[in-house]
């Protein structure tokens, strides 16, 4: 905010998670020049409603809730916060392992009902497993360099090029690789057309029986019919969800039962560190675009109708 204010810019607070009527009404009465996207999803038709709009810089990293062809096709940028959250989401990756591993939630319930399970209960080591991550992005990486420190052999599945510090892990030539090969499994790459529903049915057959997933990324990665499935079949040990298909979701009862889940309402970067630095870099790239300064390219997710280059 001060940033703003520095150079005279109105800022404008909505209301969390507006509909499509709602944002479009909001839209069409501030007429904003940009727009920072922290929660809800945004739609070609909510662009039209402010014709000067150059810019929707999403507060965190995920865009799938911004119509990125609509934005491109009206020649507005969309730009990300890559890897200013990325301490906080491994984190919490982190703490849902263990969260699962240990029945943290779960010991904490039944406690809270009168029980008292030290005679039955026995959790497990994260020390000397294999951890299997699916993109090693800037949180990848992160995460990936916590667990080797704390003994685990670390296996990584992305086609894509990594960030320096492959000494942390060992690459994978597929995705059914690393699935056979890990006793954790945590995901952390970008839901699109060819990621929705990564892991179902047939990739829960080829987990080791007691494995664990993880998930901090997006929901729609996996399909929770198939999650509940697994669970109830024994196929996989447990489960740790903060991104959900839809949200805020309606936990189905086939996932409310399942005393090997923990959840969390997507708050892998809701802390007051990660908070500051999104906000300020998401500002900034606002700032920028406005004064007619270039982006920093890592921070583009699309270009202009005119570019040939595909959106990195």
């Amino acid at each position: 905010m001060n940033m703003a204010e520095a150079v005279g810019a109105e800022v404008i607070a909505s209301n969390a998670y507006l509909d499509a009527g709602e944002l479009e009404a909001f839209l069409s009465s501030h007429q904003p020049d940009a727009i920072i996207l922290r929660l809800g999803k945004i739609h070609g038709e909510a662009m039209d409603k402010s014709p000067g709009l150059k810019i929707i810089a999403k507060h965190g990293v995920g865009y799938d809730t911004i119509d990125l062809e609509a934005a491109t096709e009206r020649g507005i940028t969309v730009s990300v916060a890559t890897g200013a959250n990325a301490i906080s989401v491994a984190e919490h990756a982190l703490a849902l392992m263990f969260g699962v591993a240990r029945g943290v939630a779960w010991l904490d319930s039944r406690m809270r009902d009168g029980h008292w399970d030290k005679a039955d209960f026995l959790g497990t080591e994260l020390f000397g497993k294999t951890l299997g991550i699916v993109g090693i992005g800037a949180i990848g990486l992160h995460l990936a360099k916590i667990c080797r420190g704390l003994g685990m052999d670390i296996r990584v599945f992305d086609p894509a090029p990594s960030l320096a510090g492959d000494e942390a892990f060992t690459r994978v030539d597929s995705i059914d690789e690393l699935l056979r090969q890990s006793d954790v499994v945590s995901l952390h790459c970008p839901l699109n057309s060819a990621t929705r529903n990564l892991i179902s049915a047939p990739q829960f057959e080829k987990m080791k029986q007691g494995a664990i997933i993880i998930n901090t990324a997006r929901g729609g990665l996996i399909d929770h019919d198939a999650l509940v499935d697994a669970l109830d079949a024994g196929q996989i040990g447990g489960a740790g969800l903060d991104t959900f298909p839809e949200e805020p979701p309606v936990l189905a009862e086939g996932l409310r039962r399942q005393g090997r889940l923990v959840v969390s309402p997507h708050v892998g970067a809701s802390t007051l560190e990660a908070g500051a630095r999104v906000g300020k870099l998401a500002m900034q790239q606002v700032l920028d675009c406005l004064a007619g300064r270039e982006i920093d390219r890592r921070y583009v997710v699309n270009k202009s109708k005119d570019s040939s280059s595909r959106p990195q």
